[in-house]
């Protein structure tokens, strides 16, 4: 009885003690979270003071930075004086359930800093090496730790690889004809904002002009570069290339009257602009538009050389889509 009254005691003394010690180690690690409202951050604070009286780190002062991006979780850890550790951690939240984010965040976040505790101990315990002894007459000047030069904080990552799929629509030729299809494109990443743009649209449409109605298939191509940025969910870019392809007019005329068809090339530069929404997952919807001006026209006549309509001068496209991330 005795003994089970003794058990009893101490594991009360260690419940009521628990949260002291969290919150000693809480004291001494500041968080800071960047874009992270999937995140909660009383329980991520709760949950990695727990991590950190568990490993004993409460005679270190760090600065935790968390910034949300895409579906993960990247840890950075600086030192009390600004400076950063040379090492990092991404999470990767994936299909963790909602309330589990904060508790996998809080172990990574944990190791990290038992790391550059580490780190710190050894470099420190190197520089106490390395200091000549003295008389014990004269003073000893105190220990200056070396003050490494901060790398530069990461910038956005180049972009990846991105596929899109959508359906287009766009005005041209006099008269002016409207044209409808879809468009499957590509972007490789250049740099840090730079990319290639590919694309291959097919759109199809009709107009009706003198003695006949013509039908319009047209199938091109676009390839060039282009620039984006961020504003806060939103990612912009504008481009410049060149957009070729074939264009087929087909005729359809009244007895006594015959329609034919011709099929010629057709180029011209263009200028596309495009608006993606951030969801945080690898699929994202955007809206694109177009401008350009045809500088390789296609021109129908009818038998007697009269001009009916032709492929020129400036054209105004649109889509809308989706495009996956690889």
């Amino acid at each position: 009885m005795k003994r089970a009254v003794i058990a009893l005691s101490a594991a009360l003394a260690a419940a009521l003690s628990w949260p002291q010690a969290a919150h000693a180690a809480d004291a001494h690690v500041e968080l800071q979270l960047e874009a992270c409202s999937e995140l909660s951050e009383s329980a991520l604070r709760e949950h990695l003071a727990i991590e950190l009286a568990t490993l004993g780190l409460d005679a270190e002062a760090t600065h935790l930075t968390l910034r949300c991006e895409q579906g993960a979780v990247a840890i950075q850890v600086y030192r009390v004086d600004g400076t950063l550790y040379p090492i990092a951690s991404r999470v990767a939240l994936g299909d963790t359930a909602r309330g589990a984010r904060e508790r996998l965040v809080a172990l990574a976040a944990s190791e990290l800093t038992a790391q550059a505790a580490r780190e710190e101990r050894e470099a420190r315990a190197a520089r106490e090496a390395q200091t000549p002894k003295r008389s014990t007459l004269l003073a000893t000047p105190p220990i200056v730790p070396e003050r490494d030069e901060a790398p530069p904080r990461p910038r956005n990552a180049p972009r990846r690889v991105e596929l899109s799929l959508g359906g287009s629509g766009a005005s041209t030729g006099s008269p002016r004809t409207w044209l409808w299809g879809g468009v499957l494109g590509a972007r490789f990443g250049v740099g840090e904002r730079g990319s290639v743009v590919v694309d291959v649209a097919l759109q199809r449409g009709s107009e009706r002009v003198e003695l006949a109605e013509v039908r319009w298939t047209k199938l091109d191509a676009f390839a060039g570069g282009a620039v984006g940025g961020e504003l806060g969910p939103l990612r912009l870019s504008g481009g410049l290339g060149v957009r070729a392809g074939w264009l087929t007019l087909a005729a359809s005329a009244a007895s006594p009257n015959t329609g034919q068809s011709l099929t010629a090339p057709w180029a011209g530069p263009a200028l596309p602009l495009r608006l993606a929404l951030a969801t945080g997952a690898s699929v994202l919807p955007f809206v694109a538009g177009e401008a350009g001006y045809v500088a390789l026209p296609v021109r129908g006549r009818a038998s007697d050389g009269r001009l009916l309509l032709e492929q020129r001068g400036f054209w105004l496209g649109g889509s809308v889509g989706l495009l996956l991330e690889l």
